[in-house]
C-alpha cells in the first residue's frame, strides 16, 4: 500500500541550532515493516511536512494483523527520495 498522509502526525520539534530543527511523527498503518522501510514510501510526506535528515518517525506497523513497531530517521531526501533507516 502507499502512505496515508492522514495517518502521519507530527507531535514534536527539537532544536538543533543553527535554525534547524528536527520533527518527530507518529504514524499508524496496516502496511507490513517491510513495505514502510523501503526507499520512497514517506515521498508523499517530503512536502507537506518539508522532510529532513534527522527527522523521526515512531510507526505502529501491521495493525490489522500482528502489531509491530518501528523507530525510524530520515537518511536522505535527495532527489525527491525519502530514505529511512531503523
Amino acid at each position: 500500500m502507499a502512505l496515508n498522509i492522514k495517518a502521519l502526525s507530527r507531535f514534536g520539534t527539537s532544536d538543533r541550532g543553527s535554525r534547524t530543527q528536527a520533527n518527530f511523527y507518529v504514524y499508524s498503518t496496516a502496511d507490513a515493516a517491510a513495505t514502510v522501510t523501503a526507499a520512497g514510501y514517506f515521498n508523499d510526506a517530503r512536502q507537506k511536512c518539508n522532510l529532513k535528515k534527522g527527522d523521526r518517525f515512531f510507526c505502529s506497523v501491521a495493525v490489522d494483523g500482528t502489531p509491530a513497531k518501528l523507530d525510524l530517521i530520515v537518511t536522505d531526501v535527495a532527489g525527491g527520495v525519502v530514505t529511512v533507516a531503523s
